[in-house]
Order: structure tokens, then sequence, then C-alpha cells
């Protein structure tokens, strides 16, 4: 195979940081493989710059059908077309159906087009693990697992100064992530404060901020203790967040996004999920130290539905590790 095209139109950060495992195993099959992504204009630059990728067709993330099909027949041949999502929908198909493929691999085995069928024989497995079964389908028999996280120079130095002024050893809170049910409210975010407070009292509590988020920053910096609580005040891309996050001993959070930042990092994370075990097991951290939890079950999916008495146990066997000497010498080795 020489020419290998991923569609990434539903493309987000965080699920992007997996699929960089991708990129330099499918370099494993020979020189002369190109490897290309069919994305947005917003995340074009992502698989350019910072992923490696060989090519970005560019394409609206709500296109006509005109559209895909000119954007198919730019295509040219193809050796293998991949479709990563359980369900295709009729855009997908049409681009499926568009683009001259001699193979086309998707994790929704019912569509016909589709001869390399992966989602029955993957369904229940991390999003990583996917991937490396069509890794494996390729010929590359033991794929490693290696995220790239991009990084800003920029960014990096303004953070690296701010961070002259909090000397101590931080732990960070990342109550925000797209939609309500998976992001902490005001409430969440300080009893994990107090706690994080109380079971690592060597360490102080860096929070994670967005743009956009300032009433709730308003309201959680109104209760905690600017002694041991801090958030840096110029955040306005993620690539200040991974630069906090890559100055962290450990995390908690919501937001895969930054689940999978982190282990690209190699800092451990203690996720709260809503309910739903296939979420959970599609896209939990999977560094050694890591601890991954559901909300309980309710009509409405909401991650501040929890089992405090459960999380206070976990919260501790999870600071107690990530936090432990040891394994900040493994980290920074």
């Amino acid at each position: 195979m020489k020419r290998i095209v991923f569609l990434r139109w539903d493309a987000k950060w965080g699920d992007s940081i997996i699929f960089s495992l991708v990129v330099p195993e499918l370099r494993k099959l020979g020189e002369g493989v190109s490897v290309e992504v069919i994305a947005t204009p917003e995340m074009a630059p992502l698989f350019t710059e910072q992923l490696g990728v060989d090519r970005v067709h560019v394409i609206p993330k709500r296109p006509s059908g005109g559209k895909i099909r000119r954007l198919a027949a730019s295509l040219g041949e193809v050796d293998l077309l991949v479709h990563f999502s359980e369900l295709a929908k009729a855009r997908d198909i049409c681009l499926l159906g568009s683009v001259k493929a001699r193979h086309v691999a998707s994790l929704d085995d019912s569509v016909g087009l589709v001869d390399i069928k992966l989602g029955q024989a993957t369904r229940g497995l991390h999003m990583e693990e996917r991937y490396c079964e069509l890794l494996k389908r390729c010929g590359i028999a033991t794929p490693e697992k290696h995220y790239t996280v991009p990084r800003d120079a920029g960014s990096e130095q303004r953070v690296a100064a701010f961070l002259q002024q909090r000397p101590r050893p931080y732990v960070t809170i990342n109550p925000f992530s797209k939609g309500g049910a998976k992001t902490f409210n005001v409430e969440t975010t300080l009893a994990l404060i107090e706690r994080v407070e109380h079971m690592a009292a060597g360490h102080d509590i860096c929070l994670l901020t967005v743009p956009g988020c300032e009433r709730a920053v308003q309201a959680i910096t109104a209760g905690w203790n600017p002694e041991r609580c801090f958030l840096y005040p110029d955040t306005q891309s993620i690539y200040d967040n991974v630069a906090l996050l890559a100055a962290a001993m450990a995390q908690l959070s919501s937001s895969t996004a930054t689940v999978h930042i982190a282990d690209g990092l190699g800092i451990p994370s203690f996720v709260l999920f809503p309910y739903g075990p296939g979420e959970m097991a599609a896209w939990h951290s999977v560094n050694s130290l890591s601890i991954n939890l559901m909300g309980l079950p309710g009509e409405v999916d909401d991650v501040n539905r929890l089992d405090w008495e459960a999380l206070d146990i976990q919260l501790q066997r999870f600071l107690d590790a990530a936090l432990a000497p040891v394994a900040g010498l493994e980290r920074q080795g």
C-alpha cells in the first residue's frame, strides 16, 4: 500500500492524539507511503504541522454532495480509505462510494462498501487498540502505542516563566469539557479541590481553564484557598494547557482531550465519566497509574452524579501512587 487516506472531518483534539500513533507506524510499510487525511480547515494545521501526515484534503464539516464528489475525484486512486466511526452517516457513505479505493476499512460493519470490517472484531476495546488492529491488518504485527502531543514554543516559554512564581509541585484539575454532561459543576470542582488539598498536602492545585468559561472560573476561584490554588491567567489556547499539564505531577479531569494529552506526556489522570460503560471502555486513560471512574446512572447523563464515598477511596489511592517520589522520577526519566 502506498496511499492511505483517513476520513477525519469529525476529528477533535483528543481523538486526534490517539490517531497520532498510526502515522509513524504506517511508515514501517516502506518508502513512498503517503498518509493522508480528509479534515476541516480548522483541524488541518494540527495534522500537517504537528502530527506529521503527508497531506490534508480540506473539506467543510458539513459538505454538500457536490463537494464530496469533487473531493473524491481529486483524490484519484487510493489503496486504503479508513472511516473510523461506529456509525456511517449519509455524507460518509457518499464519500466511501465516490472514492476509487482498493480497500475500505470501518468500524461500521453494516456498510456494504467496507471490506475490512473492524466493528465487531474490536468492540469493547480502547480506541488505541482498535487502531492497532487496523495496523495489524495492514501488516504491522506489533504496533507501538506512542502518542504525539502537539506543543507550541511560545506557550511553553510563557507558562514556564509563570510557573517560576509557583515552585511547589502541583496537580491540575480540568473541569471543562464539551457538553454539560461531561463538565464538572462549580460544586463538584470545589469538592475535588478540597479533597486534593487534604490528601496531597505537599502539592498545589492548578485549575485548567478555557476561553468562554469565565463565569464558572470566577465562581470556583471565589471559593478556593489562594495559598494552595492557582490558574494561568493568560490561557488562550489548548497549547497553554498542554504546557501546564507537562509540568504537573497528575491531573483530575472530565475531558478526554486532556486525558489523552496527559497519556502522551506520561502524566497519570484521575478521570470521571458520566455513566456509560462503552464510553469509558473506548476513551479511558491508559497510563498505568491512572484511575477511571464512572458517575452513577440516572435518567440524564451527568458526571456530577457521584458516589463520593467510593470516590474518596479511589482518589486517595490515585494520589498516593501518582505523587510518590518514584513515580515522579520515572516520568522525568
